[in-house]
């Protein structure tokens, strides 16, 4: 928790703070602009929040930048930290005497503190959990009707989804969320494959068809392995996974070649012989025509073909090499095959067909695999879709129910009349805060105040912070029912609150026996006043 803050521009060089509720007071008259609503938010600084420096730029403009000398205290270990304004995003690890120990960022500052107060989601960040309950002016996070909103631009879903996570009900859905998400990922690479030829394309008709056909394939090799032409063959061995390799390879080998003989028959045809054209039967029809020109450009065009000849007579030459190659390489896998089969025998027929429908076969069941394993990653999706809206369903409805059982018996404590409580319809990606009868402004406020205490009281959110604008419109008699309701909890709450006076004696002692600090218009938070130009509460 935090033990206290120092800093060298507070009136009062140190604040000090204790477990439970610590309290702002302000004066009897609600003076404006004495620093109740900065030093939430410098409470808010200390906890890794960056408010302070956005919002209360004039403190900064004013004062110039200044650091933070603060404590905290977890297990009875006390921890000592510095953090500033003009690089708020290094925070210094102190000894007792606030002599800097390590630099640590911001982000690496924040981790140590869920770890100091135990939170337990491993997909919640401490400010996430934190940020949204200090509701302090200036932040933007007070909207009566969307508690879960840190800004009105969120998103619904994401708020209802921190919510879950803050109840650490969220690594259960995360865990089935990414086994989901393997199968989806499963199912795309399998139809990318098959979309780029990686793998055979097959649909439901194709499938059947593939039956028919391999049941057919299967009955043709039992006859060839049982055929009078080769007693003595095994055609298990014959139909190898290597044999049926190298025919593959062969097969591509081939067609290779026909390629390239196909290129080197269309380079053949382009080399011609060019001899001198004759202009006799010109000179017939067009007596004047500039014979000596003609020959100019004539000897020109043979002059380009010589050059294209040549150009293709190397192709040539290099396609040629390329086929040579390419029928040493099927000589070569011809060689194994010969070799597999029978070392001292040519390959009969017999063999080629059943090396053909071997291979027939394998490329069937290849193509019904893949339909099968896509048909069983579908089924799976499916069946994991299901079970993850129904967990989703199952967590949403406890934490709903949770919530507004504590905010029915909250409600009923402030308000002895038994007024309506307002009630949290929730589901995973949308929620309502409903309010009823009166909807005023002071009701609305303290229906915030509700909720905010109902998630302390529910989960390990380490602190809450309610500004003294929340108190001003509630009704005296619900602010003194809530207060002792504060008190009820270890864990830290810091509220800002003028005014007392208006409320009961024991009210009154209980915000007096626990404040941190007591402002005014003559005790301000700074040493210095610029009360005309600011606006802070």
């Amino acid at each position: 928790m935090l033990k206290e803050i120092r800093c060298e521009i507070f009136k009062e060089k140190i604040i000090k703070f204790h477990e439970g509720l610590n309290v702002v007071l302000g004066d009897k008259v609600g003076s404006n602009s004495i620093g109740k609503s900065t030093l939430l938010m410098i409470v808010d600084f200390i906890f890794g929040g960056n408010t302070y420096i956005t919002h209360n730029k004039d403190v900064v403009t004013k004062l110039g930048h200044h650091t933070f000398l603060y404590i905290l205290e977890f297990n009875n270990l006390k921890l000592f930290f510095k953090r500033g304004t003009e690089d708020p995003n290094t925070v210094y690890k102190c000894t007792n005497d606030f002599k800097i120990q390590e630099a640590i960022s911001l982000t690496d500052y924040n981790n140590r503190l869920y770890q100091y107060y135990g939170l337990e989601s491993k997909q919640l960040s401490f400010r996430q959990a934190v940020s949204l309950f200090s509701r302090v002016w200036g932040k933007q996070n007070y909207d009566v009707k969307r508690p879960l909103h840190n800004h009105h631009s969120e998103k619904n879903s994401l708020t209802v989804t921190r919510l879950i996570k803050l109840f650490n009900k969220y690594d259960s859905i995360a865990n089935e969320d990414s086994v989901l998400k393997d199968l989806n990922d499963s199912k795309k690479a399998i139809n990318k494959a098959s979309k780029y030829n990686f793998i055979p394309k097959i649909n439901k008709t194709k499938y059947k068809s593939n039956v028919k056909e391999i049941e057919l394939l299967k009955e043709e090799i039992e006859t060839y392995s049982k055929s009078m032409f080769s007693p003595i063959i095994n055609a298990s061995e014959i139909i190898s996974d290597e044999l049926l390799e190298l025919r593959d390879q062969k097969n591509i080998l081939m067609e290779e070649k026909d390629y390239y003989k196909s290129r080197y028959s269309r380079a053949d045809k382009r080399i011609t012989k060019y001899t001198d054209v004759g202009f006799e039967k010109l000179i017939e029809f067009f007596p004047n025509v500039n014979v000596e020109k003609l020959h100019s450009i004539e000897e020109f065009h043979q002059g380009i073909s010589t050059i294209l000849s040549k150009e293709l007579q190397q192709a040539k030459k290099d396609l040629k090499g390329k086929i040579e190659e390419l029928e040493d390489e099927i000589n070569e896998v011809n060689k194994k095959v010969e070799e597999i089969l029978n070392p001292n025998k040519e390959p009969n027929i017999f063999v080629d067909n059943l090396i053909e429908s071997s291979s027939n076969l394998k490329q069937l069941q290849l193509e019904n695999d893949f339909y099968d394993k896509l048909i069983s990653i579908n089924e799976d999706i499916k069946l994991k879709s299901i079970s993850l809206a129904e967990l989703k369903k199952d967590i949403i409805n406890k934490i709903k129910d949770d919530i507004n059982l504590k905010l029915t018996e909250i409600n009923d404590l402030i308000h002895k009349d038994k007024r309506k409580p307002p009630v949290l319809e929730l589901s995973f990606k949308d929620y309502q805060y409903n309010l009823f009868e009166n909807t005023g402004t002071g009701k609305a406020y303290t229906n915030l105040i509700i909720f905010d205490l109902a998630i302390f009281h529910l989960t390990r959110l380490p602190f809450v912070a309610h500004d003294s604008f929340l108190f001003k419109n509630i009704e005296k008699p619900a602010v003194e029912n809530l207060i002792p309701f504060y008190m009820k909890s270890k864990k830290q709450a810091f509220i800002a609150i003028d005014f007392i006076n208006i409320y009961c004696k024991e009210t009154q002692d209980i915000l007096n026996e626990s404040k941190v600090i007591n402002l005014s218009k003559d005790n301000l938070l700074f040493t210095f006043d610029w009360r005309d130009s600011n606006t802070d509460e």
